[in-house]
Parts: C-alpha cells; sequence; structure tokens
C-alpha cells in the first residue's frame, strides 16, 4: 500500500510525459502483481486508491487529448491501466461511471497495436459480467466499431497482431454474453461471418480459434445467432475443424457448439448437406477419443436426424450413406454404436413409409436380436432404451402391426416386464400399446398374460414417475377397447386395475380421460356383473357425477361420460332372464348391479343429467342426456 501511496503522490500532470509514463508503468507492474497473489490481502485497498486519486483524472484527460504519435506509449500504459484496474470486479461500475468508455472505445480503432490491444483490454474487462459496461459501450455504437477493427486487424501480420485478435474476440465475448440485445445486433452487422473468417484464415491459431468459438457460442445462444450461423459458413468451418484432428479439447468445444446450433433446422438440413454428419461418424467410430467426447459427436449426429428435411436427406430412399451405416452399427459389438444406430433408425422411422420399408428390409430381426441378447443385470438399459423407442415409431404404421407381432416383437418386449429402470419401462408399454392398437388378436393375446397384467397394475401405481403411471393406464384401456373380451376384463379385475382405469376418468389431460370413459363404458356394457363390485369401491359414482359437474369439458366429452352412464343403469336392470340364463347366473350378479346403479342414483347424477337436458348449449348434449335420463328413471322404477 505505502508503494502505491508514494507513486501516487508523484504522479502529476506538471511531470514531464516521459516521467508520467514511466510511473504509470510502475503501477501497472504493482496492479498485476497484486491480482497474481490470491493470498494479497491488500487487493482491494490499492485498487480503490489509484480509483480514487487524482490519477485517474490525469489518465482520463490523457485519452481525451487529440492522439498524437508522441503520447501512443503513454495512451497505451492508461488504457492497461485501466485494464489492470478493471480485473476487480468492484471497480467496474465505477471506471464507466467516471466516463472512460467513450474515450476507450476511441482508441480502438488505432493503427498502434499497442494502444489498440491495451484499450481492447480495458473494454473487454470493464464489460466483464458488468450490464453497465455493456450498456455504455452500446449507447456509443461501439459493436460496428469492434467489428471493423476486428476486420482491418484479420491479415495484420505486424507483430502483436496475433494477440490483439484474440484480445477482441474476448472482449466481443465478455459483451455479448447472456445479453440477447448485443448478441442480436453483433448479428446485423455480420459478426458470425467475420468469426467465421478470422477462424479459417487462422485455423493454425488455436488460441485464437479457442477464443473465436467461445464468442460464437455467446452469440450463438440466441434463436436468431442459430439461424445466423447456418448463413455464415461456420458449419462448413466447423466440419474442416473435425477433420483436422485438433486437440480433445477443441473437438469438445466444436461439438458442444454443434449441439446448441443443431437445434436450429436450416442448421441441421446444411449439416446432411455439407458431410458434417460423415466428420461425426469418423469421431463416433475412433478408437482413440474418450466415451465423453464420442457420445458428445453421436448426441450432435442424432441431433441432424431430429430435423424432417435432414433426416429425408441422409436416408436418400434408403440408399443414404449414412442410413446404411446406422444399419451397420446395429450389427457391432459395442454397445454404445448398438445404441446409436438404433436411435438413428428410431428416427429414419418417423415416416410411414419408411416405417414400411424398413420392416420390409429385415430390421425388426435386427432389434429383436438385439433385445433378446441384452437382458440380465449386466444389460445395457440405454441401449434397451434406445431399441424400444424405435420398435414403437415401427409399430404405429397399420399395416406394420400384424409384422410386428408374426415377428415376435411382443414376445421380446415381455422379457423385459421385470426391468426396475422407469424409462425402460415407459418405452416398454408405449411399444404394446402400438402394437395393440386396432389389433384385437394382439390384444387379445396381451390381455392373457396375467403376470404382465399385474406389473401393468402396478406400474400404474407409480407415483414416481408420471410416464410410466400414464401410460400403463392407457395400455390398460387400449387392451379393453381393442378386446371387447370379458375375459380380458375378469384379468383385469383379478389384478385389480380397474381403480386406476377410473381414476385415469379425472386425468387432467383429456385425452387419457376420454379413453378411460370410453373402456369404461365398454366394460359396463359386456361385463358389468363381473366388474360390479370393483368399479363401486373405486367411486366410479362420484366420478361419473365429478365428470357432468365439469363446466369446461367438451360437448363430445359429456357425451361419452352420459353414454358411460347409460350402460351402467341400462346393464343393472336386466330383463328378466330365461331358465337357461338363470342356470348360468350366480344369482349375484343382479344385486350387485342394482347396488351400484342405486348409489350412482343416490349421488346427484340424476338432477345433474336432468340439468344438461333441460339447459346444456350443445343439442347433442341435451339429446343423449335426456335418452340417458329416461333409462335411469325407468330402471329406478323397475328396480
Amino acid at each position: 500500500m505505502d508503494e502505491a501511496t508514494g507513486l501516487l503522490s508523484k504522479l502529476k500532470s506538471t511531470e514531464p510525459l516521459r516521467q508520467q509514463e514511466k510511473i504509470i508503468s510502475q503501477l501497472i507492474k504493482l496492479v498485476i502483481e497484486i491480482n497474481e497473489d490470491d493470498d494479497d490481502t491488500d487487493e482491494c485497498a490499492v485498487q480503490e486508491a489509484i480509483m480514487q486519486s487524482e490519477a485517474m483524472d490525469l489518465l482520463l484527460t490523457h485519452l481525451q487529448d487529440d492522439l498524437s504519435q508522441e503520447k501512443e506509449s503513454l495512451l497505451a500504459a492508461c488504457c492497461q491501466l485501466v485494464a489492470e484496474l478493471a480485473k476487480t470486479e468492484t471497480l467496474r461500475e465505477p471506471l464507466v461511471n467516471r466516463g472512460f468508455m467513450p474515450q476507450l472505445l476511441r482508441h480502438l480503432p488505432s493503427t498502434n497495436i499497442a494502444l489498440a490491444t491495451q484499450s481492447c483490454r480495458a473494454l473487454g474487462n470493464i464489460c466483464y459480467d458488468n450490464d453497465l459496461g455493456r450498456s455504455a459501450v452500446d449507447k456509443e455504437n461501439g459493436i460496428p466499431t469492434i467489428l471493423n477493427m476486428l476486420s482491418k486487424q484479420i491479415e495484420n501480420s505486424e507483430e502483436g497482431a496475433a494477440r490483439l485478435r484474440i484480445i477482441v474476440c474476448g472482449f466481443l465475448l465478455n459483451l455479448t454474453n447472456n445479453c440477447e440485445l448485443l448478441q442480436d445486433k453483433a448479428i446485423d452487422n455480420g459478426v458470425l461471418d467475420l468469426l467465421n473468417d478470422t477462424i479459417s484464415r487462422h485455423l493454425d491459431d488455436e488460441d485464437l480459434t479457442n477464443m473465436a468459438l467461445l464468442t460464437v457460442g455467446s452469440i450463438t445462444e440466441a434463436d436468431s445467432g442459430k439461424a445466423a450461423a447456418s448463413r455464415s459458413g461456420l458449419l462448413d468451418t466447423l466440419k474442416m475443424l473435425l477433420d483436422r484432428e485438433s486437440s480433445v479439447d477443441l473437438t469438445e468445444m466444436i461439438l458442444e457448439l454443434l449441439t446448441g446450433i443443431m437445434e436450429s433446422e436450416p442448421a441441421k438440413e446444411m449439416a446432411a448437406e455439407n458431410g458434417l454428419c460423415k466428420s461425426l461418424v469418423s469421431l463416433i467410430q475412433s478408437e482413440s477419443l474418450s466415451p465423453e467426447v464420442v457420445k458428445m459427436a453421436s448426441d450432435v449426429f442424432i441431433s441432424v436426424l431430429v430435423g424432417d428435411d435432414s433426416m429425408e436427406k441422409l436416408y436418400a430412399s434408403g440408399e443414404g450413406q449414412l442410413f446404411l451405416q446406422s444399419v451397420e452399427w446395429l450389427s457391432s459389438d459395442k454397445d454404445h454404436l448398438k445404441t446409436l444406430g438404433s436411435l438413428a433408425i428410431g428416427n429414419f422411422a418417423r415416416r410411414d413409409a419408411y416405417c414400411q420399408q424398413l420392416v420390409e428390409n429385415g430390421i425388426l430381426e435386427k432389434l429383436i436380436s438385439i433385445l433378446k441378447s441384452n437382458i440380465g443385470p449386466e444389460a445395457s438399459f440405454t441401449l434397451q432404451h434406445a431399441v424400444l423407442s424405435t420398435l414403437r415409431n415401427l409399430a404405429i404404421p397399420v399395416s406394420n402391426k400384424p409384422k410386428l407381432q408374426a415377428a415376435g416383437v411382443m414376445d421380446a418386449c415381455l422379457t423385459l416386464i421385470h426391468s426396475e429402470v422407469m424409462a425402460v419401462v415407459f418405452k416398454l408399454l408405449g411399444v404394446l400399446r402400438m402394437l395393440i392398437e386396432g389389433q384385437e388378436a394382439a390384444a387379445m393375446k396381451l390381455g392373457q398374460e396375467r403376470t404382465f397384467l399385474e406389473c401393468l397394475a402396478e406400474w400404474c401405481s407409480v407415483e414416481a414417475h408420471a410416464g410410466v403411471k400414464g401410460e400403463a393406464t392407457r395400455v390398460m384401456a387400449s387392451l379393453v377397447k381393442n378386446s371387447r373380451s370379458t375375459a380380458v376384463i375378469q384379468n383385469l379385475i383379478r389384478a385389480e386395475g380397474l381403480v386406476h382405469l377410473v381414476a385415469m376418468a379425472t386425468s387432467e389431460h383429456l385425452v387419457m380421460q376420454n379413453e378411460a370413459v370410453m373402456a369404461l363404458t365398454i366394460i359396463c356394457s359386456v361385463a358389468l356383473g363381473e366388474a360390479a363390485v370393483s368399479l363401486k369401491e373405486a367411486g366410479l359414482s362420484s366420478t361419473v357425477l365429478t365428470l357432468l359437474k365439469e363446466q369446461t369439458l367438451p360437448s363430445e366429452m359429456v357425451i361419452n361420460v352420459l353414454s358411460l352412464l347409460k350402460a351402467v343403469t341400462a346393464s343393472a336392470s336386466p330383463p328378466t332372464p330365461t331358465p337357461c340364463a338363470l342356470l348360468a347366473c350366480t344369482g349375484l350378479m343382479p344385486d350387485v348391479r342394482r347396488n351400484l346403479r342405486e348409489e350412482i342414483v343416490s349421488s346427484g347424477v340424476v338432477d345433474q343429467v336432468r340439468s344438461l337436458a333441460e339447459g346444456h348449449g350443445d343439442v347433442k348434449v341435451k339429446e343423449q342426456a335426456r335418452s340417458a335420463l329416461n333409462i335411469m328413471e325407468e330402471s329406478m322404477s323397475t328396480g
């Protein structure tokens, strides 16, 4: 502290310029030493003492003076002292408030490398995590000034120019980081084209490349930046860098950057056209890269396939080189390649025509083989998840469903029902639901799998994984809808599954509500005698009343609920049985059905239906409500 005080006392405007520069240089050396010494407790005190001294007024005066060649060295020293002070967070805003920003920007375009470098350092340090500094640069229309400076320095071979290019990129990074306004302004002024030009002209300068890519990452945080990246030629340059076998750190940075840029559809399409995916495949198949880098490259590859246009380009009617490579990976002896191949095929299987072609060309056998060989405690859950995701997509086209069933997809899936990994179970249920949709025989077969149904009922209660819980109840509803079988319904009753269907009827998702109501209507139509006790215990009557009272329920859904009500009340009042029928009945069924009906009637449902019949705005709802009311009144009178 004493050294700083002594130097500051000597720094006077009356001193010769050379002497002033010498003292400023000594101050710079002192501040640098303090900045580098993490244990120095006097850091803030020394920095603040300099900041509060008259020396800062002298620095500002020099920076405001007309530039002359004899003062360039002194001005560079002034800027450097500001740059070192700005490394202290608490001094950044005071430097802005003292009016340094306009003067520093004024010297940024200097042809003197030292002056341009130090003014740029000062600006960059002040703007680091400092919105006030960024606003000050913006107020002076600084973006064009900075970019113009970088443009002029791109081909400069003068000593110090290489370092200056790095510092300018760093300034741009600090200026735009987490600041969408300045990111957009930089994009409008062509920053990505300029950064791309800078990188491509200095491919061997890894320090510059690193800094420029960090800046690109900042600029492309916003959607506008991602879209602009695909127009700038950056993807071609990034491909070139990957092909040059750069350092691991640089490769990771490029892949991380691509991960963000590939959120843009134009970027995906360009990546499918410019050969970037081939470069990614080279990384993926490398024996020397770490699993983490390979995973990053794989993720970028899949993100390209997520785009519709890019996927179609790479599929190329089933002849695309990268599509064929994906198929080949399915036969690899390495799990990560089989996983990637499965994920890739799953993305190609997003169009019905491609799904049909894939099945016709024998892809099922490969996928089923992977699934059957990847079971047990040592199994790769990631691989299971990937294969199941692909099988679900392949099962969507109606024409494929019987083919998947015939190939043994359902049987292969059932070998995984004891998995404790909920992400795998979720995909497993998705495959099975697609397989039985519209397929009576498949629904009948699955509905006879007692062990599966027991697991299904358990999954319907998994609170820790909402996806599994929802998918399980949807599979249960689908089993009822597609089989319409008393035997299947009886199996669901034994598995204690009906309570979940009743609960599903009040789901927050309308689609699931409707699926549950339709399944319950079928159950009440074909097997109410067997299901009545379970439905009563599950609270069917209060559920129906809740749904009918829901003011925002769409008319179509209200009509379906009324159909369910009709199915319950109509079935609860069977006609007088014939002698043969009496022999087939237990004698308890009519009483059970009657008890359920009476509970529904006493719950207030009749009054709610009457209200709908009289006052609902939809004519079709009124008609259905009247019909339901007639049936209920008739059943009460005959009860």
